[in-house]
């Protein structure tokens, strides 16, 4: 039997509503672009002096309806301050591409969500960051497990020093959270 999770939109509203007025409170000026914006609820009753959202289903909000991923590649990332990346799960890959992008200015601050459980498939590119694409399939749920501590790593190795999150724990190991790129 395999296990799926449930994705679930914007579960802890009030929180992540609040780390990410944190984020933000020292900006005089907020410009943010959501990638995986949804009905732009988080981003709805935050003042804002730009707002751009992604989503990939139609009508679930104001946004460019495209798939983030397609779409990052061609993004201006030089017009904004906040990147917003509250995907499902945990998105190695656009963290990956986000730290070689050279239009990413420094202070720029990058929300997140990282939720992981032993049943959560950890993305191909974590498992070749770290090397894990010869063992993973032994034992998947161990890998899968720690994909929160792989993340952690793989923003130090990138040269994030300082992060400021909470977790909350039950059947997922959920992190909301942010960092400044230097």
């Amino acid at each position: 039997m395999k296990a799926q999770p449930i994705k679930t939109d914007n579960k802890s509203i009030s929180n992540k509503i609040f780390i990410r007025k944190e984020a933000i409170k020292n900006l005089t000026e907020v410009k943010v672009l959501d990638l995986f914006a949804g009905r732009n609820v988080l981003w709805n009753n935050i003042p804002t002096d730009k707002y751009f959202g992604i989503d990939i289903v139609e009508n679930k909000g104001k946004n460019l309806n495209v798939d983030t991923r397609k779409a990052f590649d061609n993004l201006d990332l030089s017009q904004f301050n906040v990147i917003d990346c509250d995907s499902y799960g945990i998105a190695f890959d656009l963290y990956k591409k986000l730290f070689k992008r050279k239009d990413l200015n420094s202070g720029t601050i990058i929300i997140y969500t990282a939720i992981t459980n032993e049943f959560t498939k950890l993305q191909n590119v974590a498992k070749k960051e770290f090397g894990l694409e010869k063992f993973y399939n032994k034992a998947p749920s161990l890998f899968n497990a720690k994909a929160i501590e792989f993340f952690y790593d793989f923003l130090s190795l990138n040269g994030i020093e300082k992060i400021t999150f909470y977790a909350i724990r039950d059947k997922f190991d959920k992190h909301y959270g942010y960092f400044t790129i230097k």
